[in-house]
């Protein structure tokens, strides 16, 4: 009887090791990742809450516009200091809040911290689609690009 008991154990031990089979886990996407998988951009995802978008312009050769999912808000801006360096000073302050007025999603605005002049545009999560999404993200780069033109 021992006998058989034992080799129950040993055969169920058997059975149960086989059977278990080895998955590879794969990450599971964050909601920004999946909002912009069907975007057709070129996008890297930096963190959970942060995508980087490579643009280059007739105007601005190289410049990032940037996803930030913050709390029920998706931020899509671009930092136009950094994109036209050496172009934007106290002189251009006018024409870039003037510049308000002429678009209809995206606002330029200014960090109280440092100084900085971004062009953002801000979406709730909620009623966000891949397509939206999309067409805002090209709305900030093809301004900040008209932008960057018109401040020669």
């Amino acid at each position: 009887m021992k006998k058989l008991f034992l080799f129950g154990c040993l055969f169920f031990t058997v059975i149960v090791a086989t059977a278990q089979t080895k998955t590879s886990a794969k990450p599971a996407l964050s909601q920004l990742a999946k909002v912009l998988a069907g975007s057709g951009l070129p996008y890297k995802i930096v963190s959970d809450s942060i995508a980087v978008i490579p643009y280059e312009g007739d105007n601005i050769l190289s410049y990032s516009v940037l996803v930030q999912k913050v709390s029920d808000l998706y931020i899509v801006y671009t930092n136009l200091t950094e994109a036209l360096p050496g172009k934007i000073d106290e002189t251009k302050y006018k024409y870039l809040l003037q510049q308000n007025d002429q678009y209809d999603v995206v606002k330029i605005g200014m960090s109280a911290e440092d100084g900085t002049v971004y062009l953002r545009a801000d979406l709730y999560k909620t009623g966000v689609n891949t397509a939206l999404l999309t067409r805002v993200i090209k709305q900030v780069a093809n301004v900040a690009n008209i932008i960057g033109g018109e401040l020669k």
